[in-house]
């Protein structure tokens, strides 16, 4: 679990972002602490391991064929199976998961750019607009929580199959 230490990182800063009133960039860490405990989840959970070189930009489809025996990537599939893992893992995790959707479709994905300013660092794979203070809290609550939540739950996991 070494990996939990870098998403408590994220969340620390998200808070230093929120103090600061910067609530776009508090939104972004605590999403991309969100982000990577979910990859961590995945791979405890579902088994499923994470490549650390992905991003939004680099997403791989999924390759198939089509009527004329032409094959092709097709990211459509591919977005349909990564959601079907999360809503997977939202069962096993005991997450509500219309609520986790809900989140992910008002703030999408977190994607941690490997600049080094902190203002750079994370960005969103949406655009929010007029971010409010008491939307910008709830986020950040959200993702504590729900961080906090999927940690208890993959050391039940681990513990469970020790």
């Amino acid at each position: 679990m070494d990996k939990i230490k870098e998403h408590k990182d994220l969340l620390e800063v998200a808070e230093h972002f929120f103090a600061d009133g910067k609530l776009m960039q508090a939104i972004s860490y605590a999403t991309a602490s969100l982000d990577l405990t979910i990859s961590v989840a995945k791979g405890t959970v579902l088994e499923l391991k994470h490549d650390e070189s992905s991003s939004l930009e680099a997403f791989d489809g999924v390759v198939v064929q089509d009527e004329f025996g032409k094959q092709k990537v097709n990211f459509q599939v591919s977005q349909e199976l990564q959601k079907m893992q999360e809503i997977l893992l939202c069962y096993a995790l005991k997450i509500d998961y219309e609520k986790y959707f809900r989140y992910r479709t008002w703030v999408g994905y977190a994607v941690i750019t490997g600049e080094n300013t902190p203002d750079k660092k994370v960005k969103l794979s949406l655009e929010l607009n007029n971010i409010e203070q008491d939307q910008a809290r709830t986020a950040l609550d959200y993702c504590q929580q729900l961080v906090q939540q999927i940690e208890s739950k993959i050391e039940q996991f681990k513990t469970s199959f020790s």
